[in-house]
């Protein structure tokens, strides 16, 4: 019924055509991918350059869909942490910056950009240690000034008790005197009664 069957080689051949047209499909897919991926590159560097931050962002990211763990990922992710960490970003993000450098230096450390990611990330961390001694100070002088004050108080507490005391001191002085003066009148008192008596008794 019909035709000759397929010999042995003929099938072989084939498979070996199927393989082929296959791979080939793959090998050309792999490179429009390739291609789109350095495209989008391009694209995200020049609007970077132009200061537009969210499509330069949009682009590297799709870099990084693209080339998934290969160059020029290494780059996307690179230029996205530089996206969120720059200060006229209105959208930065200090936490994006430092995991788009850490994925940089730890899924590329062989890539040209992983020394710089790795600056970067040093760079965050000093800043960190700075803020942390910065509040350290802060705190530090704030407690030196409640200290301060509290001294303060209490010299002032501690002149207002001087004070009460020697008018208390001057007071008793006065009241001392008073009491002197006292006595002296009475004895000029008695020394005149005595005298009065001897005349009476002449």
């Amino acid at each position: 019924m019909g035709g000759k069957p397929i010999g042995q080689w003929q099938q072989i051949c084939i498979c070996l055509a199927l393989l082929i047209i296959v791979s080939g499909c793959s090998l050309i897919n792999d490179a429009i991918r390739r291609g789109d991926a350095r495209d989008a590159m391009t694209h995200g560097q020049l609007l970077l350059g132009r200061g537009d931050f969210d499509g330069s962002a949009k682009a590297f990211n799709t870099v990084v869909t693209l080339a998934r763990d290969e160059p020029p990922a290494d780059s996307a992710l690179y230029y996205l942490g530089v996206i969120h960490a720059h200060p006229r970003n209105p959208r930065h993000d200090r936490q994006k910056a430092l995991a788009s450098f850490d994925r940089v230096a730890q899924q590329f450390p062989e890539s040209s950009f992983a020394q710089s990611a790795k600056v970067w990330i040093g760079m965050f961390n000093d800043i960190d240690a700075t803020k942390e001694e910065n509040e350290r100070t802060k705190a530090e002088v704030h407690k030196s000034k409640q200290e301060v004050e509290i001294s303060r108080a209490a010299t002032e507490r501690a002149k207002q008790e001087t004070e009460k005391t020697r008018a208390e001191l001057e007071k008793s002085r006065q009241d001392f005197d008073k009491a002197k003066q006292l006595i002296e009148k009475s004895k000029q008192v008695d020394i005149e009664i005595e005298k009065k008596r001897r005349q009476r008794g002449r």
